[in-house]
């Protein structure tokens, strides 16, 4: 006989006491029974979860490929060129969408700006100036700086320039020789560019207002241009560093060119030399087939005819692919047919390529890509331009690269994109069961109270009725053997 308690309710019953029935595990059966509408309605909250879960992986294998697509949507991402100069040359190049070329480059001198520097002083915060004025000349315009006790110290003087850099170009410092000595502090005049020549001078007096005060300065070196020859063209900068000056490349100099008084120009040229980088796109081409058959292969892991049951690791790092999971699904047949539009869509540019076949990238039947690494180097090495133009356009008409750029763009959108549309509807599935369990919970316990209240009624009616049975048992008993004591 069972003696469990069951304590679902305020009031403490013990469970078959009269009966000899589980009457607990029965209240417990009819429960699940009565529960399972609230059951299915968290099995669907569960398969919805699984459905987003899959959805949000899907998204992860689209996202990977949309970073491999927009690497090549651009043409200066596409047309990449790698550099190279001559060994010991003057300078160093770095190329942004160049074109293919060679130049004999020579640097007649580097660009400087010119600097000043004054004869020594004791302290750089002293009141040694005196007062009077002090003026900077920068071509025709003379700037004049009043020197008075309130900055005629050195540091006082050049904050004074300084609030006038904008205007003259010129810059003022304090630089200690380290000598220790009575003339240790130096005031340093700094032009602004190469193209900013200056002279400075001074009518500073003493406190009697007759004694002159000198502030001599001395050239450290004066302001000009760099100069550099390009295939026998002299190109003039303010800066060593050329941008523009050859189409897409920046040159760095840094020394003056060896001369070479039996050559023309009088100066030893290096050789620079701009060539396609095959070996950079080639690698972004690879990324982009991988990332697309990896999302192909997430759709194809949903359909045994191609793949089998979805894929199962036991990888930690390698989460099973969840493809069977929308197996069907129309946004998920609808991106892939997208994807295979654009794949096999024609670029009408001025190239002689116009399919990513003629590149070595061509579909199976599976939906997949196969890259024929024999045909795209040889593409790569015999079209480059066309290459180019077939991967990121040209003009108006776009790319491959760029019309898949564009169609996955709105495909991962943060608020109009497939998987924030199905996370959006999830919430609102989620939140709709749940406001239906939160209404039926209250039934659910009701229905438990009722059938235990019976369950408790029936024990202690069958309760009296064995106590009754009892005493007519012992009566009955009682009355027999009465009887036969009168025997």
């Amino acid at each position: 006989m069972s003696t469990t308690s069951a304590t679902s309710t305020s009031t403490t019953t013990f469970s078959g006491l009269a009966t000899g029935l589980d009457t607990d595990s029965i209240v417990t059966k009819l429960m699940k029974i009565e529960r399972m509408p609230i059951t299915r309605l968290e099995a669907k909250k569960t398969a919805e979860a699984d459905r987003l879960a899959a959805y949000a992986q899907f998204k992860g294998t689209i996202d990977n490929l949309k970073s491999a697509v927009s690497a090549m949507t651009l043409t200066s991402q596409v047309k990449s060129t790698s550099v190279s100069v001559s060994a010991g040359a003057p300078f160093t190049a770095t190329s942004t969408n160049a074109s293919s070329g060679s130049y004999n480059i020579a640097v007649k001198q580097l660009a400087q700006v010119q600097k000043d520097i004054s004869a020594g002083w004791a302290s750089p915060t002293d009141a040694v100036l005196g007062t009077g004025t002090f003026t900077l000349t920068n071509g025709t315009t003379n700037t004049v700086i009043s020197v008075t006790s309130a900055n005629n110290s050195l540091n006082g003087l050049a904050a004074a320039i300084n609030e006038k850099s904008t205007t003259t170009g010129i810059r003022a410092t304090i630089i200690n020789d380290g000598t220790n000595s009575a003339t240790a502090y130096h005031m340093v005049f700094t032009g602004a560019d190469a193209s900013t020549a200056f002279s400075v001078t001074s009518d500073l007096k003493a406190a009697d207002g007759i004694t002159v005060i000198p502030f001599t300065t001395t050239s450290a070196q004066i302001a000009q241009q760099a100069k550099v020859l390009i295939d026998g063209t002299e190109v003039v900068s303010n800066s060593n560093t050329l941008s523009g000056t050859i189409s897409g490349v920046t040159l760095n100099l840094n020394a003056v060119s060896a001369a070479a008084p039996t050559q023309v120009p009088p100066y030893a040229t290096s050789l620079l030399e701009i060539k396609p980088d095959t070996s950079a796109l080639k690698e972004k081409l690879t990324t982009f087939v991988t990332s697309y058959n990896k999302a192909i292969e997430w759709i194809l892991s949903g359909y045994d005819e191609f793949k089998g049951s979805a894929p199962k690791t036991t990888d930690p790092e390698t989460p099973d692919l969840l493809g069977s999971v929308l197996r069907g699904d129309a946004s998920i047949n609808s991106v892939k047919r997208g994807l295979q539009s654009i794949l096999s869509s024609v670029t009408k540019t001025s190239g002689s390529l116009s399919v990513l076949s003629q590149l070595g990238i061509t579909t199976n039947l599976d939906g997949t890509l196969t890259q024929n690494n024999t045909k795209m180097d040889a593409a790569l090495q015999n079209n480059f331009d066309g290459v180019v133009s077939l991967l990121a356009g040209e003009g108006s008409v776009d790319g491959v690269m760029k019309k898949m750029n564009y169609y996955l763009l709105d495909v991962t959108n943060g608020s109009t994109g497939m998987y924030a549309g199905k996370k959006k509807s999830y919430n609102q599935t989620a939140a709709r069961i749940d406001d239906q369990i939160l209404n039926m919970e209250p039934r659910m316990v009701k229905k438990e109270a009722t059938l235990r209240a019976q369950y408790t009624a029936m024990e202690k009616l069958v309760s009296g009725l064995n106590a009754q049975s009892s005493f007519l048992t012992q009566q009955m008993d009682m009355l027999s053997n009465m009887l036969k004591g009168n025997n």
